[in-house]
């Protein structure tokens, strides 16, 4: 009888709404390719996010992300192009299914200034479809682990973090069948206004590097994949709002120099 009379109260409970909000960033961009002069997004993107209480510590939360071409006015099609997840989290850490990030962009995103250049010789997997990834943190430590499972077991990676005060490092490595696997460490470094960052990782013989070094709005990035050195020189205004003005410049052993100017709005 109280089985019963717990299970008729928790179908009695009301259930929590779902908070729902919008938020999204439009980019555009002149962008000199090392020839031609031309105007074109900067992959902007449309947000949906959702979240409703379970109870005892515990939510659920849906993130829906749309990739818009502001410069022709389509959607942006095609699989991963950006992040699209359902999960659980509470104090143990959170849980998400879906089309993510891969863990590794956690090393390599510690010191990159990952604008439209992206960074030099990262190969993590970026986006992946058909995936679970777990994020928790103790203390200072975190882990990331993350299984891609389109057919049976296709890639399996974790990462470990460790962040306090101004200094951050991770480490991490990534079982890919069929393929290379992936390993990578990196860390980042705050000194006052002067930020400082490097990582480096492989897959299978093949070996990439970056190093950063970032004071009042300006970064200057180096490094190389298979011993192809790049540079890049960045600029950004209004960095702390909303809206954001950026220039860069790059400049490698196998490309012409090129440039980007692109306004940006978050919102």
């Amino acid at each position: 009888k109280l089985f019963a009379l717990a299970v008729a109260g928790l179908l009695a409970a009301p259930v929590a709404s779902a908070d729902v909000s919008i938020s999204g960033s439009t980019r555009m961009m002149a962008q000199y390719d090392g020839d031609v002069i031309s105007l074109t997004d900067g992959w902007s993107r449309l947000r949906f996010n959702a979240s409703a209480d379970l109870g005892n510590g515990q939510s659920v939360f849906a993130n829906h992300e749309f990739g818009v071409n502001v410069g022709s006015g389509t959607w942006r099609t095609g699989a991963g192009q950006r992040v699209t997840v359902i999960g659980l989290k509470g104090d143990w850490g959170s849980l998400a299914l879906g089309s993510q990030w891969d863990t590794g962009t956690k090393v390599v995103w510690k010191s990159c200034p990952h604008w439209n250049f992206g960074c030099i010789g990262g190969m993590n997997n970026g986006r992946m479809q058909n995936s679970a990834r777990y994020d928790g943190q103790l203390g200072p430590f975190g882990m990331s682990a993350d299984v891609v499972a389109a057919s049976d077991v296709d890639q399996a990676g974790i990462v470990l973090t460790y962040d306090v005060g101004g200094l951050s490092l991770a480490g991490g490595y990534e079982s890919r069948d069929d393929a290379d696997n992936w390993s990578g460490v990196g860390g980042s470094m705050s000194l006052g206004d002067v930020g400082i960052g490097a990582y480096f990782n492989e897959v299978g013989s093949d070996d990439g590097w970056s190093a950063t070094i970032s004071m009042m709005g300006f970064d200057i990035q180096t490094g190389a994949k298979n011993s192809v050195s790049t540079h890049n020189i960045g600029y950004t205004a209004w960095a702390s709002g909303p809206a954001k003005f950026r220039i860069e410049v790059s400049d490698g052993d196998n490309a012409d120099t090129s440039g980007i100017a692109a306004l940006r709005f978050d919102y």
